[in-house]
């Protein structure tokens, strides 16, 4: 089978860049991704796959049945894009201002139709179901719990989940993969000082949110290196702060923003609890006051570990045991595939697509990043038999 897999990708191949150049020209963000999904749907009617549209708005799930009786597998793809001005050198740069495929799931969406095609020409020899699962807003606020919630998983059941993520780090043909705890969970957080303006000749008679907020900052840092256990990983990063408009104006209101990484929940509420009370302390010196949001986003991404063994086998079987990369350590990233794991077996890996390019281009949510699609082989290969071997020699947990 791994043959019929290696001769269908090429065949395919050339379509399959043809629609990640197409969807790359039209980024979109959330939930709203309307003519992404026209592509899809208008790609999937070609093919001849039947599909149910408008799942979590503009979510689509495409089922092909196989031949035969058997288990359910899916696959799954994320659709939207990042609010970034594209700066890459490619000639099918985004024509929607102030958006940008810069996370490769213009790529994740063309490779699994690709999937899709090689799938709907074996489907008389499989044993079982495949869906093929488009899926929008993985970047925030998250669409896999809503498609969940909206039974994507039922009628029928799925039995394990396959997704995988392009990875510019990692050696072109190869893909990375990882046992367990593979992506962390990821919380983010919103800070709003109040204090007291006034004009900048002036200090003494304001309340400096500015100074507030810097001094928080500061403290957080040592939150990690002080409070945490040097053998529990975490990240706690301020990211946006705005106060005012004017030189000569001490702002009465500043936003900080930021966001927390780990992969124990427990750790993150350790950081939250010791975040407040550095803000009790620091705004009650100052004269200050503050409201503290925090949204705890997903879970950390776990990869079934019955699963891992066989899909590490099973890629080897189509790459060769030279393009597996097995991980030694997680990543700080975060996606809300990390949702299918707490109700099926499921496992994620990286497909590499790096081949020497240049500074900053290999460098993922950056407005230059650069990779060329005839990597979406590797999509193909990997996510075809991993859906093949998992219907056709009965994986079992």
């Amino acid at each position: 089978m791994e043959e019929k897999i290696k001769k269908l990708s090429e065949k395919y191949l050339e379509r399959v860049m043809e629609l990640r150049r197409e969807l790359h020209q039209y980024p979109e963000l959330g939930f709203d991704l309307f003519k992404t999904a026209e592509i899809v749907k208008k790609e999937l009617d070609r093919i001849g796959i039947p599909y149910k549209s408008e799942i979590a708005k503009t979510g689509i799930v495409a089922t092909i049945k196989g031949g035969k009786p058997g288990k359910t597998v899916l696959l799954r793809a994320d659709m939207d894009a990042l609010p970034l001005t594209e700066e890459s050198r490619c000639d099918f740069k985004s024509t929607h201002e102030g958006k940008m495929h810069a996370c490769g799931h213009d790529g994740h969406t063309a490779g699994l139709l690709g999937v899709g095609m090689i799938l709907n020409e074996l489907k008389d020899e499989l044993s079982g179901n495949i869906k093929l699962l488009f899926q929008p807003a993985e970047e925030e606020p998250g669409g896999a719990k809503p498609m969940i919630d909206e039974g994507v998983l039922e009628n029928p059941k799925v039995d394990a989940a396959f997704g995988c993520h392009i990875w510019p780090s990692i050696k072109a043909g190869h893909v990375a993969i990882k046992d367990g705890a593979m992506m962390s969970h990821p919380t983010t957080f919103e800070i709003i000082f109040q204090g007291k303006g006034g004009h900048a000749s002036q200090p003494e008679k304001t309340v400096d949110t500015v100074m507030v907020a810097c001094q928080a900052v500061v403290n957080f840092q040592n939150i990690i290196s002080r409070n945490i256990s040097t053998l529990r990983p975490a990240v706690l990063s301020c990211c946006s702060i705005h106060a005012g408009e004017a030189h000569n104006i001490i702002p009465d209101k500043l936003f900080l923003k930021g966001t927390i990484r780990s992969f124990d929940e427990k750790i993150t509420d350790q950081i939250v609890d010791r975040m407040d009370e550095i803000l009790k302390g620091i705004t009650s010196a100052y004269g200050a006051s503050y409201e503290f949001l925090v949204d705890r986003m997903y879970p950390v991404l776990k990869n079934d570990h019955e699963l891992f063994k066989f899909s590490k086998n099973a890629l080897e079987n189509i790459l060769g045991k030279d393009n597996v990369e097995v991980m030694e350590d997680p990543v700080m990233g975060a996606e809300d595939f990390a949702y299918f794991g707490k109700h099926i077996p499921s496992f994620f890996f990286f497909v590499g697509v790096n081949d020497e390019q240049l500074e900053n281009e290999n460098m993922l949510h950056h407005p230059k990043l650069f990779w060329d699609e005839k990597y979406l082989i590797t999509n193909m290969k990997t996510l075809s038999q991993l859906a093949v071997e998992f219907l056709n020699f009965n994986w079992e947990r």
